[in-house]
């Protein structure tokens, strides 16, 4: 079954959330969608774009971008299922996020993440994203990082 990249709409909702619940348990975090993760409610407002990786009618991965001002946006949501790491599809989501910002005018990717997602860091070293100074007060990220978009 071929995997496809197609933008978020509504009706993908249950899957989106079923599949970011899964991949914070595996992280040991939990997905509270009617608390600090309620934007998940408004995908289609709160972000520039947002594109989920299909395996036929699964979600098994997930990426978005949020503007941040007029020439930076934020790398957001990318998570990927564990069977489909290391297969170059997290380089797919990057790519995705990375071409519709390029589109959309901006100069400028930023993310935050944390210390201990080592091998989501490496695959960010490994595209272009280089270690930055903070930019947010997100108080669970340790580790900021940015892309020039060319």
């Amino acid at each position: 079954m071929a995997e496809q990249i197609v933008s978020y709409d509504g009706s993908l909702k249950d899957a989106v959330f079923e599949f970011t619940d899964k991949c914070f348990q595996e992280l040991g975090k939990r997905f509270e969608p009617e608390g600090r993760h309620s934007f998940y409610n408004r995908i289609e407002t709160e972000f520039d774009g947002f594109w989920c990786l299909l395996s036929g009618d699964d979600v098994i991965g997930t990426v978005a971008i949020k503007r941040i001002n007029e020439t930076t946006a934020e790398l957001k949501a990318l998570y990927l299922s564990a069977d489909y790491r290391g297969k170059g599809f997290g380089y797919q989501l990057l790519d995705q996020a990375v071409s519709a910002a390029k589109n959309k005018g901006y100069h400028r990717i930023v993310l935050d993440s944390m210390s201990r997602y080592e091998a989501a860091l490496r695959l960010y070293e490994r595209y272009g994203f280089s270690y930055t100074d903070r930019y947010n007060d997100n108080a669970y990220a340790d580790v900021f990082m940015e892309y020039f978009v060319v």
